[in-house]
């Protein structure tokens, strides 16, 4: 669903409110006066405060998918493609910390079943294009191929998760590009042939 410009002032409204105040506080009132309007104007672009979270996480989603649908465009060598998407996501996480903690934040997917299952749809998303990198990558003998790809897909992403949640928890205290850097330099070190 492509969304007007103040629906986007929303999102990102939303993504602020629940970044800084947690996702308890994330009401049509908090929302209004962060955006300088009336509750009656926020039904006009979205019918209730789910559709709101829906948004955010569809959002999430465009941003991810946009990255892959460069990949794939470019054609580049499936270990560099995951390289970039891993890289891509610590450059948006550093350009917005406040999505980088609502996307990493359990709270606000306990809430509401819908949410889980979308940010599991995202997750899916994620493994379904970085698994399809790493077998081709397998295959042309650039990684060591008795490595299951799902848990390569794990190891890449779940210590990408984590070092995100270690800048957030940190207060940003140190470049997650650059310690992104040398995690995958580890880890390229660790799989490659």
């Amino acid at each position: 669903m492509e969304l007007t410009k103040r629906q986007m002032d929303i999102v990102n409204a939303a993504i602020l409110i629940i970044a800084r105040m947690g996702y308890k506080e994330l009401t049509t009132k908090n929302l209004a006066k962060q955006m300088g309007l009336t509750e009656a104007a926020l039904y006009r672009h979205f019918d209730s405060k789910n559709d709101i979270v829906i948004a955010v996480l569809n959002y999430f989603e465009m941003l991810s998918m946009a990255v892959i649908d460069e990949l794939n465009a470019n054609q580049c060598p499936p270990l560099e493609c995951i390289k970039h998407f891993v890289m891509n996501r610590y450059q948006l996480f550093m350009d917005n910390p406040d999505l980088a903690k609502v996307m990493f934040s359990e709270e606000i997917f306990k809430n509401d079943p819908a949410f889980a299952q979308q940010m599991l749809s995202i997750m899916h998303l994620h493994r379904d294009h970085i698994m399809l990198y790493v077998n081709s990558a397998q295959q042309r003998g650039d990684v060591s191929s008795d490595i299951d790809p799902l848990n390569l897909f794990r190891i890449m992403i779940g210590s990408m998760r984590l070092i995100i949640s270690q800048w957030n928890l940190t207060g940003h205290a140190f470049d997650l590009r650059i310690e992104g850097e040398k995690l995958w330099i580890t880890i390229e070190k660790m799989i490659k042939r």
